[in-house]
């Protein structure tokens, strides 16, 4: 997957971020990731900069965290995506810091190919014509049956399964004044209720905090 430059940078920050708090609170590290109505909030800082990383289930945004079957789901996703590149609607930094949105990178695994449009050329052509005519005949004839019936269905039925669609966006922004950064106030409930909480992990140079967010509390004090 690749993220803008600016945000890439800041990517790195965040895994250490994730890492670090995890060893510190007991309670994280026997969080499970994908939880229904949990959605995982990540936050760094580097110098000016602040990165803030989102995870959601796809059934906190949608509904549903399959594949869409009809064409009212996947309009439900576009518009999903949509209000997900509205950084300046789901989160409101206090405006002493004066922080602007710089890189914004948003991405759903609900559809087969997402909206990462280069990785899935990249998938779909290089690796398509080697395993198509390379090994094509020898698949196909010397082990086809095996395949095709013993593993297909372990493959199709047990991993499908176990596979839910989710939402990801990261926001990078860069603040005139970050030493001001009190709070982050998020809408993010307004716009999708079925979130019951949000877990959030953030380092900042201020401080180093494992916090849980309700739509009756809100805010992120630094």
């Amino acid at each position: 997957m690749t993220f803008p430059s600016n945000i890439s940078a800041l990517a790195i920050a965040v895994s250490t971020l994730v890492s670090t708090v995890a060893f510190a609170d007991d309670s994280f590290r026997q969080h499970d990731a994908h939880v229904h109505g949990v959605v995982e909030l990540n936050i760094a800082q580097d110098g000016n900069d602040l990165l803030l990383e989102i995870t959601a289930p796809g059934s906190d945004i949608v509904g549903f965290e399959h594949a869409p079957k009809n064409q009212e789901q996947i309009q439900a996703i576009q518009q999903a995506m949509l209000t997900l590149k509205k950084s300046s609607s789901l989160f409101e930094i206090n405006s002493d810091a004066n922080c602007e949105l710089t890189d914004s990178y948003v991405n759903q695994s609900l559809s087969k190919n997402g909206d990462d449009h280069r990785n899935h050329d990249d998938h779909d052509h290089s690796n398509h014509d080697d395993h198509d005519h390379s090994s094509h005949d020898d698949h196909d004839h010397g082990s086809h049956d095996d395949h095709d019936h013993s593993s297909h269905d372990d493959h199709d039925h047990s991993e499908h399964a176990n596979k839910h669609g989710e939402f990801s966006a990261q926001y990078s922004f860069s603040c005139k004044n970050i030493a001001q950064l009190n709070e982050i106030k998020l809408n993010w409930f307004n716009h999708f209720p079925s979130t019951e909480k949000i877990s959030v992990q953030a380092i900042t140079d201020k401080s180093q905090q494992a916090n849980q967010l309700s739509k009756n509390n809100a805010t992120l004090k630094f």
